[in-house]
């Protein structure tokens, strides 16, 4: 299982080819501050009832039914996502951040500053978490042999 601290170690990332049993792939990264950096290897799991929480920085159980090379594609889109989270990080600080603090300078206070910030985080999150669950719905429609939108 992975294993990190402070953001330092490894970590799975991602979700691809669902299957009706719930399984689905992920891929285990060494990471630096929560980025993921190289990909070690790609696993199927089924994630374990005892997850109780999410949380990007939790912890969570799976049960691991094959192990493999990295899947490419699995690698490829854990490190759009990554860029796209830092883009809107960069996004933020250099052309957003100017922007409200000129135009609404009771912003520019110490507790307030952080709350902008978080909102740019927002999206990227958001489009991931939906492009996942159509993913998943797919995946099982295909599974049940029921006709999908795109047919």
């Amino acid at each position: 299982m992975p294993k990190s601290f402070n953001g330092f170690g490894t970590r799975y990332y991602g979700e691809r080819d669902y299957r009706k049993d719930g399984s689905y792939l992920t891929t285990n990264f060494f990471c630096i501050l929560y980025f993921p950096v190289i990909p070690l290897h790609t696993v199927r799991v089924i994630p374990d009832p005892k997850n109780t929480e999410w949380s990007p920085v939790g912890t969570n159980y799976y049960s691991i039914l094959e192990k493999r090379a990295p899947n490419l594609l699995q690698v490829a889109s854990v490190y759009l996502c990554g860029f796209t989270v830092l883009a809107s990080i960069i996004l933020y600080f250099v052309k957003i951040e100017p922007v409200l603090q000129s135009l609404f300078p009771w912003l520019a206070s110490r507790w307030l500053e952080p709350i902008p910030a978080l909102l740019a985080l927002v999206p990227p999150f958001v489009v991931v978490r939906i492009l996942r669950n159509n993913a998943r719905k797919r995946a099982y429609a295909q599974d049940m042999n029921f006709p999908t939108a795109t047919e």
